[in-house]
């Protein structure tokens, strides 16, 4: 254990490079929402149905900045206690504009993932997802300025461009004891490096993008816990990107009702510190975080970075009956 230990604070500690050419949406609290981080994560928990929804602010300093919105709805289609594994099925949608030209993208993703547990007291899951996404790129037209020949407009013949993309992923977790709860998944998307130019050519494309995580989330006493999370995620003009997770969950239990309040601390490498806040009530979820900007981009958005406000909610339908075999949510 003391060599699992010492292995998990040395990644912690270690910046790790991602060379990455493209622009693709990103949420500082990744965490918040499972199947948008990892196809894997897609309705895996202890409950049938997994609604959430986020909305970010970013650089409104700067021109009119990017608005950023998902939803997000899933569900356990198949669950089988006996064989220990199950089905999850979710749609999303996300639409992510930026600019006076309205500039961005309108996305609707499907994702479906396969679990099964590796021991009999369902304490050690894998799982495996696949996703598939039609996205709508574009800009408004009527804000945009050419001049009045068709050499004016530099090769630009599209204002709209519909693109598909696929990915997968895997997610693990397992309790090691009372006291720790590890997990790790890696998802890699854009797979088909789908076009996104507007000129006639066609070597403009979205790259693949990697998020990779690992965690541990340790029990302190019956009302505290501390999660030490790395996280590495590829992103545009970022060489390495390094999020550190420091929580502290205090629980406070009345009979059925489950309160709890987390408060943390990120840290995005060569780009942002972000404070993040939120509360539980049983399967309510609501978060708020905030970017202090510490990139290049400082003198112009003067430390402003972003804002996000997320909602999760989860829920099994009247007569559902919970047993002690549910499957147990991703510790994020």
């Amino acid at each position: 254990m003391k060599k699992l230990r010492l292995f998990f604070i040395i990644l912690i500690l270690i910046k790790c490079p991602i060379f990455s050419f493209g622009q693709d949406v990103h949420f500082s609290t990744f965490f918040a929402n499972p199947m948008f981080l990892n196809p894997a994560n897609t309705g895996f928990g202890n409950n049938l149905f997994r609604i959430g929804t986020m909305y970010r602010n970013q650089w409104s300093t700067v021109s009119s900045g990017y608005n950023s919105y998902l939803l997000s709805i899933e569900a356990l289609a198949y669950n089988n206690r006996i064989r220990r594994e199950g089905i999850g099925i979710g749609v999303d949608f996300l639409s992510d504009v930026a600019g006076s030209l309205n500039y961005g993208q309108q996305k609707i993703g499907l994702s479906i993932s396969y679990f099964k547990a590796l021991d009999r007291n369902n304490e050690n899951y894998i799982s495996f997802g696949l996703q598939g996404n039609t996205s709508n790129w574009g800009y408004d037209p009527a804000n945009s300025i050419f001049g009045k020949s068709p050499e004016d407009e530099e090769g630009i013949l599209l204002h709209n461009i519909r693109t598909f993309d696929f990915g997968f992923g895997i997610h693990w977790q397992m309790k090691l004891n009372i006291s720790n709860n590890i997990q790790a998944g890696v998802a890699f998307l854009h797979l088909n490096k789908p076009s996104i130019s507007y000129y006639e050519n066609s070597d403009i494309f979205l790259p693949v993008k990697i998020n990779a995580y690992v965690s541990d989330l340790i029990t302190i006493s019956d009302f505290y816990q501390l999660n030490q999370l790395l996280f590495i995620k590829s992103k545009i003009t970022i060489l390495n990107l390094l999020e550190e997770l420091i929580l502290k969950e205090i629980f406070l239990k009345q009979q059925l009702e489950t309160k709890i309040i987390s408060l943390g601390l990120y840290y995005r490498v060569v780009d942002a510190f972000v404070i993040m806040g939120k509360y539980r009530h049983n399967n309510f979820n609501i978060g708020l975080s905030y970017d202090i900007n510490i990139s290049r981009l400082t003198p112009a958005s003067k430390t402003y970075g972003g804002v996000e406000l997320w909602l999760l909610y989860t829920f099994n339908p009247l007569g559902y009956r919970k047993v002690k075999t549910t499957i147990p949510c991703p510790n994020f």
